[in-house]
């Protein structure tokens, strides 16, 4: 800030002391491109600015060199921007060695930017300018080399991301195989499970329902064999009475037996074999009544 106001507070005194005094200017300007070399030398190039902007702006003097140096002065200073602008103004001159400087120092500033696709171009226009400014050749050479090899190694990286990223995908897809192979077992395993318990289920329901037949035939099995018992029980308690009514019979008509006989005229052998027929008969039809009683009874029929 105090710069710009000694610079502000210059330029005013020199504007009116220009309009009064012509042959001063000169004087000036003289006087100020000596003190600005002076600074420049001491390596005071704040005070540099200072003159060569008194020199170039207040006494509207026009020196491509004076331009440089102050340029000059502010790379110096790291102020890039006020070098860059100071340069550029520099790159119009006549003068082709002034213009190539400044090219030069522009491909500078550009290169540290890392602008080097300008650069490049700043080194090559400063060495149409002067073929003979080996500086610039050397850095647009160096800088040309920089590119290339960090292309190549852009390529290389990037070649190698792509292979990564296949390697990737082929290690991703094996994974996707595996995965959807390992859901396949396992679908598999599990319908088979399924068909397994599937089989011991109905397995079991066979079993169960033979269970239970075999379960039903032997309880009606246990039905028949009562019924059967029951009815033989039935015949043969039958039977005996029977027996015990017709010895009763036999009894009670014994007193008038041979009377009968007599009148009948029948003998008492003959007798006896007629009534011998007669238990057989009986005998044989108990033994038929307890045959049809041991067969088992039609589906959906009486048992009578």
């Amino acid at each position: 800030m105090k710069h710009i106001v000694i610079i502000i507070a210059t330029f005013m005194m020199s504007l009116s002391l220009l309009e009064i005094d012509p042959v001063g200017k000169i004087a000036k300007a003289n006087a100020a491109k000596e003190r600005a070399e002076e600074a420049f030398s001491n390596g005071n190039f704040e005070k540099v600015i200072v003159h060569y902007t008194y020199l170039l702006d207040s006494l509207n003097y026009e020196s491509p060199k004076a331009e440089l140096n102050r340029a000059h002065a502010y790379f110096q200073l790291k102020d890039t921007v006020n070098a860059f602008d100071a340069y550029r103004r520099v790159s119009d001159a006549a003068n082709s060695q002034l213009k190539s400087k400044a090219m030069l120092q522009m491909g500078n500033l550009s290169e540290m930017q890392k602008e080097y696709e300008s650069a490049l171009s700043f080194y090559k226009e400063a060495l149409k300018a002067d073929p003979t400014n080996n500086k610039a050749r050397y850095n647009y050479e160096l800088l040309k080399k920089k590119v290339q090899e960090q292309d190549k190694e852009n390529q290389d990286q990037n070649q190698d991301q792509n292979q990564d990223q296949k390697d990737q995908e082929k290690q991703d897809q094996k994974n996707k195989e595996q995965q959807n192979k390992e859901n396949k077992d396992s679908e598999n395993q599990k319908k088979d499970e399924n068909q397994e318990k599937s089989q011991e289920d109905k397995k079991s329901e066979e079993q169960q329902q033979k269970d239970d037949a075999e379960k039903q035939e032997g309880e009606q099995n246990e039905q028949d064999k009562g019924r059967e018992q029951e009815q033989k029980d039935k015949q043969q308690q039958e039977q005996k009475e029977g027996e015990e009514k017709k010895e009763g019979k036999e009894k009670e008509m014994s007193p008038s037996t041979k009377q009968k006989l007599e009148e009948m005229n029948i003998s008492e052998e003959k007798a006896q074999m007629i009534l011998e027929a007669l238990r057989n008969k009986e005998s044989q039809y108990f033994q038929q009544l307890r045959k049809k009683a041991t067969e088992r009874p039609e589906s959906g029929k009486p048992d009578w």
